[in-house]
């Protein structure tokens, strides 16, 4: 089912820093930010700032096009960057709105598998605010809003991560979903066909998520959705397991691919 994109606009108060006035420049570019091509992609919208000569815009710091449009899309093929920059450039003076798209970092320890139902098994995804906590399963809310939920599993001596919709919590608002485990990965999530909500584990291993809103647009990358990688540390012990994560959540643009981390 197609779906209108829903439009990210990262304020300058929450997510941009923008640079100091110069020269004759009438202020900084107010910079829109959207996932567009399934989330692969980052276009940028800005309005026109009295007295430029033109635009330019910044991938980590390193310059990627100048012109005199007030729109340009970053390809993920190309470039995935932590921070964008759209600068309004006037000679040799510019001033600079600065879009920060570093993930969130949350660290799990101790996640217990779930033969061992007295103990954490359960992971939260908060896509609110980009954290993921351990929880016990008598804390899963399935129906909580932008939240998934996937627990750390022992089947029969193999580790795997189910989202909730494989147990016996049911369906949660968003799906989780994971690519097999890497032993290293780039920083731009794989498009649809290569996720599943069940997926064997092991230590050391890179997996890419993807967290699909169930109500609107299921089984489509949009912008309702959020993408995300789980590092796995050590996975010790043999039933029940013991695992420690790292977990990246993008979650200040809806819908976009890249976990730069």
């Amino acid at each position: 089912m197609k779906r209108l994109y829903l439009v990210a606009l990262l304020s300058i108060g929450a997510l941009a820093l923008a640079g100091c006035g110069n020269g004759g420049l009438g202020g900084n570019p107010e910079v829109t930010a959207i996932a567009v091509n399934e989330g692969a992609d980052l276009q940028l919208i800005w309005n026109s700032v009295e007295g430029a000569d033109g635009y330019r815009v910044y991938c980590d710091g390193n310059k990627i096009w100048e012109g005199s449009s007030t729109i340009y899309t970053i390809q993920g093929s190309s470039h995935v960057c932590r921070t964008v920059e759209v600068a309004a450039y006037s000679g040799d003076d510019e001033n600079r709105t600065r879009l920060d798209l570093t993930p969130e970092i949350s660290i799990i320890t101790d996640l217990v598998a779930d033969d061992d139902i007295t103990e954490s098994s359960w992971v939260m995804l908060d896509f609110d605010n980009g954290t993921a906590t351990l929880v016990e399963q008598s804390d899963v809310d399935p129906d909580a809003p932008n939240t998934g939920w996937f627990v750390f599993y022992n089947y029969f001596g193999t580790p795997e991560f189910r989202d909730a919709s494989v147990t016996s919590v049911g369906t949660a608002r968003m799906e989780v979903a994971f690519t097999v485990p890497y032993s290293s990965i780039g920083y731009l999530a794989p498009g649809t066909g290569n996720y599943a909500v069940l997926r064997e584990t092991a230590a050391n291993a890179y997996h890419f998520f993807w967290a699909d809103n169930m109500s609107t647009g299921y089984d489509e990358m949009d912008n309702n959705d959020y993408f995300g990688v789980i590092k796995v540390g050590t996975i010790s012990g043999s039933g029940p397991y013991r695992a420690n994560l790292e977990i990246y959540i993008q979650y200040k643009v809806p819908g976009l691919r890249w976990v730069k981390f």
